[in-house]
Formats: structure tokens, C-alpha cells, sequence
């Protein structure tokens, strides 16, 4: 047991501190569960057609006309001022972004068209007002939509990178602090943002401050609660999140303006915010690691009165010169000349290399599935509300799900089969689409399931391939990936609106199953001890041979 174990092994009860703490930050997660998804709703596009003056300011149309082209052109008003277009599906619609030059019926022949000069009339049924509605980011701005999300997952990838520095390097406390303000801030003044740019700069920030939150409240969890349920209380703090998230479709309907929902969330996040600065405290660990003993000795002080337990304080000076004798010890190592792994050894080393390109290609598809599912529910019929809610409400069960059948059949064959399965129902969309709407939806709601315990598995299955001084960079790399492909979702999303459905679900569907086999040249893990040593990890594939017979 090290110096800090036998200082903090009086405090290793989860007592009224750890209580309060775990209080404020399961809060704070269901708070921010909506944060990732929010843009579903933001950036909706509704049905829409160029605005006309005769048609619109009289209210001479119903909003039915507004979307469905009748069999016979010559009963509706529309069709004299709206060309008649092939949807992406090979169906009759309004052409969103072109009106006739002048007023004549459909039937006179050719008539060339215009742009939408005038603006454009949307249909708001549900009263509803999105971003790109108020910003008229449609036609020749469209791209400017599936920019939002990918602003927000740029901010994620940012603040995966910067939060684990900062938090080392300045504290857990006061950057997850620093996360929660941004978050609050972010978000307020995204719901008075005079312009496009604003929302799109706010995004980001909103998916940084987000994604800090988390991992550093997450790292915050595991440094001040007991070994026994270290795990238990980090879980639930991700399982929570996923609460929040279902509750973001009954937000978005009671809240139909974009500006509302915004202002919502933000409101939630500021009354969380004043609880953990009065709650929450710098985690121990840290400042014992970094040598703080002053405070480590006052906050040790205050976490043993308030867990009614005894804390010995003659170890902190033992830990003190510990500490100086550590890194004199460090500092002959460095003298030496012992080369530290690096992330180039997972370049240059072969068997490293295979095992990180096939990993890099499985997070990269795992997260095109996940993402891709989940951002166009928009675009799958029937009612948005509810099927964004069963999108999101199957990823406890997915979580669930994955923890089991990781237990039977280790990871690697676990990934092998639910990657196949999501792959299989994922495909199977655009061939439902020709049939039923609700199809289309169950379909797409078990690819999710799947996709959901696709992403838990590849958390352990990256672990268990790389030695302990490489297993962080090796997490490093499948991060930034994931984070690139998760920016190019909305993108993919968008080709389908332009070109054809079916173009997200071929490409979804056929690198998650390509990854699944990828998978078949890594070795098995399963019932083995993680690998410490290059050694260890090179012995590992010994055991691919093995499988495949």
C-alpha cells in the first residue's frame, strides 16, 4: 500500500462528504444530459417553400397545401406560384427553394423559376421555431444546419483534450468549476444570440464546457469514494446522463422555440451551479500528489470530522519526505537514460500499429452509427418527439445489455456480435422505408440499442490490447477519431437530405459491420490479466490463432 493509500485509508468511507458531493454531481449530470442533443431540436428544418405574398398574406392556403402536392395540380392555389419536384423517396413535393417568376397555373407549359427572393414560408404546425427557421438557413445556406452539431462535437474534442490537462494541472475543483460556468454562460446567452455566428461560436463552447464537466466530474467521483464502489458510483453518474437525455423530448415539445429550450437548460444548469461551489472540494489525491500538503492536511481535517472517523496527521510528514525521496528517485531514472513509451511506439511497433488502426476504424464506425442514428431523428417519420425519446431511452438497456454479455463471452466476441447486429437492422433501413414508417422507427431504435453496447464494449476491449504506459495514449488516439467522425456525422446526414436517404444507412451499416470484422485479427482477452509489459501485450496474440479454430 503506497504513502497516500495508508493517509487516506481513514477517510475510505462513503460518509456525509462523499454523500453531498455525489448529490450535487448526479444533479449536475441529469442537468446536462440534454446538452449533446439539443441541436436535434435547434436545428430541425421544417417543411418549407418560397414565401408568396398572394398565398401568405391572405392565409388563402392550409398547412397541409403547404406540404402535400394534391394529384390534381389544378385544385390548388400553390401550384400556380411552386414548382412540383422529385423528393429524395421519388415523391411529388413543393420545390423548397425555387417559386414560378411570375403567377400561371401548372399547366401552361414551361415556366422558368426563380430563387426564393421573398424569403420563405414555413410550415409551423406545432408552432414551432427552430434556428434554422429564424436564421433562414436553408437553400443555398442549408450547410450552415449541419454545421451546429458539428461545432458542438469540435467543442467536445476540444474540451477531451484541454479538461484532462487543465484538470492536472490546476485541480479538479476549479476546472470543473471553470467547465460548469462556461456551460451556464453558454447556453444564456444562446438563447438571446442576435445571429447564426453567435450560435454556432456558443456551440462549441457548449459541447466544451460539457464534455469537461464530465470527465473530470467523473475523475473527481473515483478519487473520493471507496475502492468497493468506486465503479457503482461512476456509472450511475453516466447512467444518469442518460436520464436527462430523455428528457429533453418533453422539454423540446413543451418549449417549441429554440430560444425558450436554451433558456431552459441554462436556467437548470445556473441552479446546480451555486451547489457545487459550495459543495464540491478538491479532490485529496491530487493534492497530495502534488505536493499541497497544507491543504491536503485541512481538507482531510474536514472530511474525517464530517465522516466521523480519525485521521492520523504524523503520516502527512512521513508522506512529505516520501515525496522528496520519490523524486530524487525520478530524477536518476531520467539520468539514466530510460526511454519512456511514447505514442510512437504505437507506430512504430507492428503488432501496436495493427491493433491501433483496427481499433481507430471500430471507434470511428461505432460512433458514425451511434451519432448518425441518433441526430436524424428528424428525417425517420412519425412523431419526432417520440422517437427521439425511444432513441435515447434504449441506452441503459444498451449499457445493461453489453455489461452481460461482455461477462459470457469477453469482449472481443461481444463486440463482434452486437457491431453485426446494429450493422444488419441499420442496412435494413432504407429497404423499410418503402414500407412503413414505424418500421423504419423500430428499426432504428434497435440499431441504437446495439450501437449503444457497441460503444460500452469498445471502452474495455481498447484497454485490454496496450501495456499500462501506453493504455492512456492508445484511449488518446480512439479518442480523437471518435471525435473527428462524430464532426462529420451531420455532414453525412446532409447527403442524404441532398442526394438520397439511403446514402447515411449504406455507409453507417457497412463500416460497422467492416468493423465487427476487423475484430477477427485481434486477439482474445477474454479470462486473461491486462498486460503490464510490451512483453505481455505481444504475448496476447497467441490467442488469435486459438479463436479461429
Amino acid at each position: 500500500m503506497s504513502a497516500h493509500e495508508n493517509l487516506l485509508a481513514p477517510v475510505e468511507k462513503f460518509g456525509s462528504f462523499q454523500t453531498r458531493v455525489v448529490i450535487v454531481a448526479y444533479l449536475t449530470a441529469i442537468v446536462a444530459g440534454p446538452n449533446i442533443w439539443m441541436t436535434v431540436f435547434v436545428v430541425y428544418t421544417p417543411p418549407h417553400r418560397c414565401y408568396i405574398p398572394e398565398l401568405d398574406d391572405g392565409n388563402e392556403t392550409s398547412e397541409v397545401d403547404y406540404v402535400v402536392v394534391p394529384s390534381n395540380l389544378s385544385n390548388s392555389s400553390v401550384a400556380r406560384y411552386i414548382p412540383v419536384v422529385d423528393g429524395n423517396l421519388q415523391k411529388p413535393e413543393w420545390s423548397s427553394c425555387t417559386r414560378y417568376n411570375e403567377s400561371t397555373s401548372a399547366g401552361q407549359g414551361n415556366v422558368s423559376a426563380v430563387s426564393c427572393d421573398r424569403g420563405w414560408k414555413y410550415m409551423t404546425g406545432e408552432n414551432v421555431i427552430t434556428a434554422v427557421s429564424e436564421f433562414d438557413l436553408v437553400c443555398d445556406k442549408s450547410w450552415l444546419a449541419p454545421l451546429v452539431p458539428s461545432c458542438l462535437m469540435f467543442g467536445v474534442m476540444a474540451g477531451s483534450f484541454l479538461g484532462g490537462i487543465l484538470a492536472d494541472r490546476f485541480g479538479r475543483k476549479k476546472v470543473l468549476l471553470g467547465a460548469l460556468v462556461i456551460l451556464c454562460a453558454s447556453l444564456s446567452i444562446s438563447a438571446f444570440t442576435p445571429s447564426w455566428i453567435g450560435l454556432h461560436v456558443l456551440t462549441f463552447f457548449i459541447g466544451l464546457g460539457g464534455v469537461a464537466r464530465t470527465s473530470i466530474l467523473t475523475i473527481l467521483l473515483s478519487e473520493i469514494t471507496p475502492n468497493k464502489i468506486r465503479y457503482k458510483v461512476t456509472v450511475a453518474h453516466i447512467l444518469l446522463m442518460a436520464v436527462g437525455s430523455c428528457m429533453l423530448p418533453l422539454m423540446a415539445y413543451l418549449l417549441p422555440n429554440w430560444r425558450h429550450l436554451y433558456g431552459a437548460v441554462g436556467l437548470l444548469h445556473f441552479l446546480v451551479l451555486f451547489p457545487s461551489f459550495i459543495v464540491i472540494e478538491e479532490s485529496p489525491r491530487w493534492l497530495l500528489e502534488n505536493g499541497k500538503l497544507d491543504e491536503a492536511r485541512n481538507l482531510l481535517q474536514k472530511i474525517a470530522k464530517m465522516n466521523n472517523v480519525k485521521l492520523d496527521e504524523t503520516k502527512l510528514l512521513e508522506l512529505g519526505r516520501d515525496r522528496e525521496t520519490r523524486l530524487n528517485q525520478e530524477a536518476e531514472k531520467k539520468q539514466c537514460g530510460r526511454r519512456k513509451l511514447s505514442y510512437l511506439d504505437l507506430v512504430r511497433v507492428p503488432f501496436l500499429r495493427k491493433r491501433i488502426i483496427i481499433l481507430s476504424i471500430a471507434w470511428l464506425a461505432v460512433n458514425v452509427s451511434y451519432y448518425g442514428v441518433s441526430l436524424n431523428a428528424n428525417n425517420l417519420g412519425g412523431n419526432r418527439y417520440l422517437t427521439f425519446f425511444a432513441l435515447v431511452s434504449v441506452e441503459l438497456p444498451g449499457h445493461i445489455l453489453s455489461y452481460f454479455t461482455i461477462r459470457k463471452l469477453g469482449s472481443r466476441v461481444a463486440f463482434m456480435i452486437f457491431s453485426s447486429v446494429c450493422g444488419v437492422f441499420i442496412l435494413a433501413v432504407p429497404l423499410l422505408q418503402a414500407v412503413d414508417d414505424t418500421a423504419v422507427i423500430v428499426s432504428n431504435v434497435i440499431g441504437k440499442l446495439f450501437a449503444t453496447g457497441t460503444l460500452s464494449l469498445l471502452y474495455a476491449f481498447t484497454g485490454e490490447l496496450f501495456p499500462t504506459l501506453l493504455r492512456s495514449q492508445s484511449y488518446g488516439v480512439c479518442s480523437v477519431v471518435s471525435r473527428v467522425s462524430a464532426m462529420l456525422v451531420p455532414f453525412l446526414l446532409y447527403l442524404g437530405e441532398l442526394y438520397h436517404p439511403i446514402i447515411p444507412y449504406l455507409v453507417m451499416g457497412a463500416i460497422v459491420i467492416g468493423a465487427a470484422v476487423g475484430m477477427f485479427f485481434l486477439p482474445e482477452t477474454k479470462s486473461q490479466p491486462m498486460p503490464d509489459t510490451m512483453e505481455d501485450a505481444k504475448l496476447q496474440n497467441r490467442f488469435i490463432s486459438k479463436v479461429r479454430c
